[in-house]
């Protein structure tokens, strides 16, 4: 289940430096600092080979899988020596068993051949700065916050603090923002080691402090309704909330990853840095109200905003059917939304005789009845359509009856007579042609055009001139 922010947005007048920092910070950790872990396991694992201490301990580690972990007995059967491996290069719990009997047997050469070999090993990132529950060290407590697994695990994390730190840090000031950061992630390394005491697993990354940030967006905007675009297995979509809300639905998701998820996420560091995140920036909330630099909430865009932006994405990646396609489909929903008729019928007009640009002018003629619309983005697009096409298909009498009306309400003559012409030439017949006809006539006749007003008569009244 995945739960984000869709609205939203940083004020770039004023770069949230920290963040950015952090950013650039973890990355550079990553990459020159986390890069040659290889190096310096290829070192470790050579040494552990060339002083054949694989042949000499894996007898020990036998007797330690029967002394003190007698349920490894099946994953040593199943496995083999991919198992006794690992552990006998990874477990520092075994290593701790072996180093008393061999002081006991006077094994020195054993001995400072293990004690170099973990010496090497422990020069890698995850056990030199990694938050280990069982040996807790003040350069894990910090460190961990910096490190990550790998490319994936890094990029999340940052996308998250992107995503929630660009408006927090504007939010609290870049000294709070930071100062609340650590105590998260400090918080979310103590929930850790608190449930996983024992455990010789290190830990890494930034989740929880990121999560820390995460309780103080919700701190933030209180009681304030956001949009949210939510993921739910192969189910997604977008919701409206007060943020308040989305807080207990991250920790329950944190609580049943736990219990039902993937073994090797911190599930209780994500938890830890949620309460302590949303904790502290409450407090600060409370002391400081009220905030100087609150993020600025934009209103939700609207179905039609939503819509043009999709189509101007089509737009952009040069898919222009596609958009074509996207602008009928909006018209057909939002049939009274000018700036998406418009926009279909740029989209179409490369194929003027097409029936997509046809249907697109036809919504665009049904606008004459809404007098909340600018007649003149109307008239102006019929004598576009006019132009392009040579036999002007939308122009249904119904549409042109409608059209009619509006010119004569707007009292654009010109327009009226040209429609009044064309019905003519049709042979339409209908009660309105007669009022809409002796408006025009009306017309002339105050501005001295007698001739133009007798030609208009006999178009609307033809019986009076047989």
């Amino acid at each position: 289940m995945l739960i984000i922010p869709i609205q939203n947005k940083p004020d770039w007048r004023r770069p949230p430096l920290v963040c950015l920092a952090l950013v650039a910070l973890n990355l550079l950790v990553f990459v020159f600092y986390q890069g040659g872990d290889e190096a310096r396991w290829q070192q470790a694992e050579e040494y552990y080979f060339s002083n054949d201490l694989s042949a000499r301990e894996e007898s020990r580690f036998l007797i330690y899988v029967n002394e003190v972990h007698p349920e490894w007995r099946l994953q040593v059967d199943a496995e083999g020596e991919d198992f006794v491996y690992r552990e006998l290069l990874w477990n520092p719990e075994f290593h701790r068993w072996l180093l008393p009997q061999l002081r006991a047997e006077g094994e020195s050469e054993w001995l400072a051949q293990r004690q170099e070999f973990v010496r090497l090993r422990d020069r890698l990132s995850s056990f030199a700065l990694g938050l280990t529950p069982a040996e807790p060290h003040l350069a894990g407590v910090f460190g961990h916050m910096f490190l990550h697994g790998s490319w994936d695990h890094l990029i999340g994390n940052m996308v998250f603090l992107l995503l929630f730190g660009l408006s927090v840090e504007l939010a609290l000031g870049a000294a709070w923002f930071f100062g609340l950061y650590l105590l998260g992630g400090l918080a979310a390394a103590g929930l850790h080691i608190a449930v996983e005491m024992g455990s010789p697993v290190p830990m890494v990354g930034a989740s929880g402090a990121v999560s820390a940030i995460m309780g103080m967006f919700v701190a933030v905007y209180g009681v304030r309704r956001l949009r949210f675009f939510y993921t739910l297995g192969f189910v997604f979509g977008e919701f409206s909330a007060p943020a308040l809300l989305v807080l207990p639905l991250w920790l329950g998701k944190e609580i049943f990853g736990y219990f039902y998820g993937d073994s090797s996420i911190a599930y209780w560091a994500h938890t830890g840095g949620l309460l302590a995140g949303f904790a502290s920036a409450m407090v600060l909330v409370k002391r400081r109200p009220p905030l100087t630099q609150i993020p600025r909430e934009d209103e939700a865009p609207s179905p039609e905003q939503r819509a043009m932006a999709r189509i101007e994405s089509l737009q952009n990646s040069g898919k222009l059917l596609e958009a074509a396609d996207a602008a009928a489909a909006a018209v057909r929903q939002l049939p009274q939304s000018l700036p998406l008729i418009q926009r279909a019928i740029a989209l179409t007009a490369a194929a003027p005789d097409s029936d997509a640009h046809h249907r697109a002018n036809l919504a665009l003629f049904a606008l004459a009845g809404n007098s909340a619309i600018d007649a003149r983005r109307i008239s102006e697009g019929y004598r576009n359509y006019l132009q392009a096409c040579p036999q002007p298909r939308a122009l249904t009498v119904r549409a042109s009856l409608l059209l009619a009306r509006r010119a004569a309400q707007e009292k654009d003559w010109p327009w009226l007579e040209d429609l009044l012409r064309r019905l003519h030439k049709r042979e339409v017949e209908h009660p309105l042609l007669q009022s809409l006809g002796m408006a025009l006539v009306d017309h002339y006749r105050r501005v001295g055009e007698e001739q133009r007003a007798r030609e208009v008569l006999r178009l609307v009244r033809p019986e009076e001139h047989a």
